[in-house]
């Protein structure tokens, strides 16, 4: 078969995929079949616009032929070989690249092929960094209770959410929990007179709490986004970042998520962090990456700490890696998206469309269905008032046009970085429809 005899092979009638986080019992699913800038199509001829890059992954949008000539030059060369005793020309120019990007002292980068993976391996890489130092006793690794930070069993342990918890265990031991950066009453949708948002003062007396001298590492996204998309108060994680100091703690910035535009900086702890003259030790980064046209991700870390695993008494190196770490045509995706990014000004256009996002969905705060509208670049949230009227406004919006996503009661306004002015306002206006329409008890 050719490649589109292979596309248009017709489908049995009983789909045996197990779709992740999804009910079993979902039996009306979409079939999408090809996608074009930021839209897709169904199987019905039916086009829809992607308000939610996929899973905030499709940043340079779909088809784009300078990825797809990247992708087919670099497979008919060589598609690609593992990195633990070779090299290819895409996985270190790649390597220069994401170091190009980032401060000067984040130098070095291991590849792997998910953000939970490179959770495990940021983990890994501290907890060893530290016993290579003399100080093995350090193996807690903290994070936000709401924070997400993958699927495999660090990234659960990472998160004190119970959806994602629930029937995981027995979970590793060695984690432990800072306070969410947001208002709890707000968050339960409690009546109050004044919003109490933690932030370093209370994280700094739970690491205490903990014991600092235990402590490997802080884990935290610089916007959590399956958590809700929450942003830390001005200043909060620069804060986090001083304290980490203070004892000798490892900060990991969970940049799966933010990095690589979606903000509307080029990596989100640089609204922060960046503010502070102050960086991250480690940076764990994937799915704008490669825009998602292939699975990889990447942990980069300080020149000295990569250093210091010569001095492995096992290896003199990094026992830790995978067969298709650094896959050298997802790398060539990379860094033909990468090219796009740079070479169309998409952080300074997320920039842009986030903020006319923004003050268009804006106004939805009036409406009694809805707690709250909040986000930074190209990563917002709208908030409603329960999952449940959440999950009404995705499919009302799907049965208009538009693809949104909704986790838990925040629907996530997430599309891709190269999304028009005129698409961004075509899709604040079917979602305030969409949420009117529940509102009102119009929605099926």
């Amino acid at each position: 078969m050719t490649p589109s005899d292979l596309s248009s092979a017709p489908l049995g009638g009983r789909d045996r995929t197990w779709h992740p986080w999804s009910p079993i019992q979902q039996t009306q699913r979409l079939m999408l079949v090809s996608g074009r800038g930021c839209h897709v199509r169904d199987d019905h001829g039916r086009n829809y616009l992607d308000l939610r890059a996929g899973t905030l992954n499709a940043t340079v949008g779909y088809g784009h032929p300078a990825v797809v000539e990247a992708m087919r030059d670099q497979a008919s060369r060589l598609m690609t070989w593992d990195l633990a005793e070779v090299s290819t020309p895409p996985a270190r120019q790649l390597a220069d690249r994401i170091a190009d990007l980032l401060p000067e002292p984040l130098e070095f980068t291991l590849f792997c092929n998910s953000g939970s993976e490179a959770t495990e391996a940021a983990v890994k890489i501290a907890r060893m960094w530290h016993r290579l130092q003399g100080r093995p006793e350090r193996t807690v690794v903290m994070s936000f209770a709401d924070g997400y930070h993958g699927a495999t069993t660090a990234g659960i342990a990472a998160t004190a959410s119970p959806f994602r918890r629930e029937g995981a265990g027995p979970l590793p031991e060695g984690y432990a929990h800072l306070a969410t950066p947001r208002c709890a009453a707000c968050a339960a949708g409690e009546t109050h007179d004044g919003c109490r948002v933690p932030g370093a003062v209370e994280w700094e007396e739970q690491i205490l709490a903990v014991g600092p001298q235990s402590v490997a590492a802080v884990l935290v996204e610089p916007i959590l986004s399956v958590g809700g998309v929450i942003v830390p108060a001005a200043g909060e994680l620069a804060a986090l970042r001083a304290v980490c100091d203070r004892y000798g703690i490892l900060l990991i910035a969970d940049e799966v998520a933010t990095g690589f535009g979606r903000t509307g900086r080029m990596f989100g702890f640089e609204h922060d962090l960046g503010a502070a003259g102050a960086a991250p030790d480690i940076i764990t980064t994937a799915k704008g990456l490669t825009g998602g046209y292939a699975p990889l991700a990447a942990v980069t870390v300080r020149a000295d700490i990569y250093a210091d695993f010569a001095r492995d008494p096992l290896l003199g190196g990094l026992r830790h890696g995978h067969t298709t770490g650094g896959h050298a045509t997802a790398c060539a995706a990379a860094l033909a998206v990468l090219n796009i990014v740079e070479h169309d000004k998409l952080v300074l256009a997320a920039a842009a469309r986030g903020t006319q996002l923004l003050d268009a969905l804006a106004p939805l705060k009036q409406q009694h269905v809805v707690r709250d509208v909040r986000g930074l670049g190209l990563l917002i949230g709208v908030e409603m008032a329960s999952m449940e009227l959440a999950v009404l406004v995705a499919r009302a919006a799907q049965e208009q046009g538009v693809l949104i996503r909704a986790f838990g009661p925040v629907l996530t306004v997430a599309p891709p970085l190269i999304i028009s002015e005129a698409e961004a306002e075509d899709g604040a206006r079917t979602l305030t429809q969409a949420i009117s329409n529940v509102s009102a008890g119009g929605a099926r």
